[in-house]
C-alpha cells in the first residue's frame, strides 16, 4: 500500500495503528485526515487521494468528510491559528479589542495568514468560556481574559520561539503537531517525547485529572506572567 501513496507514504506504522482501532475502515476517515494534515499542515488534494486509496473509497466520499469538519483545512494556514471569540459575552468584554489589536500586529485580517506562514487569524463563533470572555485559543488551547496587550505579547513569544502555555497549563504546540496528536488518539504506538523531562502515548490522551467530573481550569485574568515564560525555559 505504501508505495501507491504521496503525501502518506512514510505513515505506513501510523496508518495501521488508527486502522486497528475500527472494525469498519471508514471509521477512520477522520483520523487519517488529520494525519494527512499533520504532514503538510492541511488536507491537500493529494491527501485526500491517500485517504481514500487506504480505505477503498471514491476520493469524493473522503472530500464530503473533509469539507464539513472546520479543524481540517483545505487551505494552508500557520503554525498557529489563533481563535477570538466573538460571541456576545467575549463581544461585550472586548473581544473587537482583541481581535483589532492582533490584525495591527500580525498586519492581516481576520480570515488571513500572514506571508511567513507563521499566523493564521480567525474571529470564531462561541468558544464555550463566557465565563473567559474575552477568551481565544491558540491552536486549540484556551485563553481566558485577554487583554489586547496580553494577546499582542503572546505573539511576540511564539515569534521568538519562547515557551507559552494555555490557561490550563498545556504547551502551545504547532498546527501539524496538533494535528497529529489529534490523528494518534487512542492508538498504541510507542511513546513519543513530547517536551522536555516528560513523555506522553503518541496520541496525547488528556490526562485524568483534566477530564474528572466537574473539572475546569480556573478562570482568571491579568496574570499573563504565569503563561509567558522567559526565554529558554
Amino acid at each position: 500500500m505504501t508505495s501507491e501513496l504521496t503525501v502518506l507514504k512514510d505513515s505506513q506504522t501510523e496508518i495501521d495503528s488508527i486502522l486497528s482501532k475500527y472494525p469498519n475502515s471508514r471509521s477512520a476517515t477522520i483520523p487519517l485526515l488529520f494525519l494527512a494534515q499533520s504532514v503538510e499542515g492541511y488536507v491537500t488534494e493529494q491527501g485526500m487521494r491517500d485517504v481514500a486509496a487506504v480505505l477503498g473509497l471514491t476520493p469524493a466520499e473522503v472530500l464530503a468528510v473533509a469539507s464539513f469538519y472546520t479543524m481540517l483545512k483545505k487551505a494552508p494556514q500557520g503554525k498557529y491559528l489563533i481563535s477570538v471569540c466573538r460571541n456576545i459575552s467575549c463581544t461585550h468584554m472586548g473581544g473587537r479589542k482583541v481581535l483589532r489589536a492582533l490584525e495591527d500586529r500580525l498586519g492581516i485580517s481576520a480570515g488571513a495568514t500572514t506571508t511567513d506562514g507563521g499566523f493564521s487569524l480567525e474571529a470564531a463563533e462561541c468558544l464555550a468560556t463566557c465565563d473567559g470572555a474575552p477568551s481565544l485559543q491558540i491552536n486549540y488551547e484556551d485563553f481566558y481574559k485577554v487583554s489586547p496587550e496580553e494577546a499582542v505579547e503572546i505573539v511576540d513569544h511564539l515569534e521568538k520561539g519562547k515557551a507559552v502555555t494555555s490557561v490550563a497549563g498545556a504547551p502551545i504546540r504547532t498546527s501539524k503537531e496538533i494535528a497529529r496528536e489529534t490523528a494518534l488518539t487512542g492508538t498504541r504506538l510507542p511513546h513519543e517525547r513530547t517536551e522536555v523531562g516528560s513523555e506522553e502515548p503518541a496520541g496525547g490522551e488528556t490526562g485524568s485529572a483534566q477530564t474528572a467530573e466537574g473539572h475546569r481550569p480556573p478562570v482568571r485574568g491579568g496574570d499573563h506572567e504565569t503563561r509567558l515564560h522567559p526565554e529558554g525555559s
